[in-house]
C-alpha cells in the first residue's frame, strides 16, 4: 500500500549550515537528487534545492565557493510528517509549490519525497487500479482477459 513511509527516499544529503554552495551542489550531484536538507544537529532548519542555488546564488553573481548553504536555504522548511496521509502529501506539493518535501519525526529528518517520485508512484497506482477493474470486468463477461487468441471461458 502506498504511504509517505514507502514512497519517500531514506538515503537523504544532509549538511550544516556553514557548508558552501559549492560543496552542497557537489554532494546534490554525487548522489543524485536535487536538494540538501540544513540540519543542526538532528533537527532540520532549512533546505537548498537546485532551484535556489540558480536563483539565489548564480543569478545573483555570488561566490558559490564562499557563499554558505544557511544564507540561501528556504526557511522556514515546507515538510510533512511521516503519518501524513498521501492527500496531505499532494496538497503541501500543490498548495506551497514545492518539488521537495521533507519528511520529519518531530524535527527530525527522516526521508524525502520528491513530487515527480510522488507523482509517479499515484500514476502507477492509478494504472494498476484501471487494470484490475478491466480484468475483473473480463472475468464476469466470462471472457479470458489475457486470452488474445479469441477462446474463452464457457464456450
Amino acid at each position: 500500500m502506498l504511504s509517505v513511509e514507502t514512497l519517500m527516499k531514506q538515503e537523504l544529503v544532509t549538511a550544516g549550515a556553514a557548508t558552501s554552495v559549492a560543496d552542497a551542489a557537489r554532494r546534490m550531484q554525487e548522489a543524485k537528487v536535487g536538494a540538501v536538507l540544513v540540519v543542526e544537529g538532528a533537527r532540520l532548519t532549512g533546505i537548498v534545492t537546485e532551484r535556489d542555488v540558480l536563483t539565489r546564488v548564480v543569478a545573483e553573481g555570488r561566490d558559490p565557493a564562499s557563499t554558505q548553504i544557511g544564507t540561501v536555504a528556504t526557511q522556514p522548511v515546507v515538510s510533512v510528517a511521516l503519518d501524513a496521509s498521501l492527500r496531505q502529501c499532494a496538497e503541501t506539493l500543490r498548495d506551497r509549490g514545492v518539488r521537495h518535501l521533507p519528511v520529519v519525526d518531530g524535527e527530525k529528518p527522516v526521508g524525502i519525497l520528491s513530487a515527480r517520485d510522488f507523482f509517479d508512484a499515484v500514476a502507477g497506482g492509478l494504472e494498476r487500479l484501471i487494470e484490475h477493474k478491466r480484468y475483473d470486468e473480463a472475468l464476469r463477461e466470462n471472457t479470458d482477459p489475457y486470452d488474445h487468441l479469441g477462446g474463452g471461458y464457457g464456450r
